[in-house]
């Protein structure tokens, strides 16, 4: 037994390699023998807790634990094997390599669990939108210089000078800045945004030629979604500098219509139109009470009748309630038999 476990291969003989991968396999049952404690005793105790962190925690080491575990026994197994220094340290910082990619995997995990489980619920108790708008970027921020920091780390296990590489991104930073100064303007005007509150993530707004909802407000970029419910992102040098009108600040939304009748509707009829109007209005719990409402003009093909009305603010959309006031008009007009007029002509012939 001894002679077969001392026959030599690639330098090592087949003692020197059962110990290795005998390692790596303890490593590996350790791994899983408290990943499987982890899932079936430690998270039903966490879940006996009322604090979410705990469970949070369980289940962001629970992934990275096996890995962590067989890097470890491969870099204990090495030991027991012969090779040169150029491999050893080729092997060596290889796995330094994937540990520093997992240990900010964890981490990048853990900001996300702590973001989504302790910093978001404190700001939906709050009543200013700045902070949603906030919380994103400074997510991105915080991740981004996580992978900055590992690659950073990564470089140096390589043997860079990462002193001299910082040094030399800031001489080329004079550089980079001419080469991003549309970046750099769309980051200020993301400032400028954040600082002066033009309008936050939930309003309605009209953004020179662009009209919808703000769905989300970056570093870089505005995104709306537009009326045809298109996603429209516009750089935020140009929202800095555009006209900005907050549909959503004004305390009632001015609505107008032009209603045609046609001409074969009489004076009385005409009074009902008025008065059905006005009642349908007032009615509506989103509507501001005495609309205004005129017999306007005489038009080629139809007696209008102009209306102004105001939409307060509610749990429904403008568009929602314009929508139930329009239909209410049609079904009470169409009951009335008030017919709604189109573009005719009439044509006389003398005998």
């Amino acid at each position: 037994m001894l002679e077969f476990l001392s026959q030599q291969y690639f330098g090592n003989n087949l003692l020197q390699y059962s110990l290795f991968f005998g390692t790596l396999i303890i490593s590996l049952i350790v791994g899983k023998i408290l990943s499987f404690i982890i899932k079936n005793y430690a998270q039903k105790l966490a879940d006996k807790t009322k604090s979410k962190i705990d469970d949070m925690l369980l289940d962001i080491i629970e992934k990275p634990i096996l890995v962590i575990l067989v890097l470890l026994g491969a870099g204990v197994g090495f030991q027991f094997l012969n090779s040169p220094n150029s491999f050893a340290d080729f092997f060596y910082n290889s796995l330094s390599i994937v540990g520093v990619i997992i240990f900010a995997w964890f981490l990048i995990r853990l900001v996300d669990a702590f973001i989504e489980e302790v910093v978001k619920p404190g700001f939906d108790k709050t009543e200013s939108k700045l902070d949603d708008q906030l919380l994103p970027i400074i997510s991105r921020g915080v991740k981004a210089s996580i992978i900055i920091i590992a690659f950073v780390v990564i470089l140096s296990s390589f043997g860079y000078d990462v002193t001299a590489l910082v040094a030399g991104l800031g001489i080329g930073g004079l550089a980079f800045a001419f080469a991003a100064k549309e970046t750099i303007s769309d980051a200020f005007g993301g400032l400028s945004i954040f600082t002066s509150k033009p309008f936050v993530v939930g309003d309605w707004v009209q953004i020179d030629k662009v009209v919808g909802v703000v769905e989300e407000v970056g570093l870089r970029f505005t995104r709306i979604r537009n009326l045809d419910k298109r996603l429209v992102t516009i750089p935020n040098s140009k929202v800095a500098k555009g006209i900005i009108e907050n549909i959503s600040s004004a305390p009632k939304r001015k609505i107008v219509l032009n209603l045609g009748l046609t001409y074969g509707t009489s004076s009385a009829k005409l009074e009902k139109a008025k008065k059905m109007l006005s009642d349908i209005i007032n009615k509506h719990p989103e509507c501001e009470d005495n609309p205004h409402i005129s017999f306007s003009e005489f038009k080629d093909s139809s007696l209008n009748l102009f209306v102004i009305y105001y939409i307060l603010p509610g749990e429904k959309s403008w568009l929602e309630v314009r929508g139930e006031i329009n239909d209410e008009i049609k079904k009470q007009f169409d009951k009335a038999k008030l017919d709604f007029a189109f573009p005719s002509q009439s044509i006389y012939l003398e005998k």
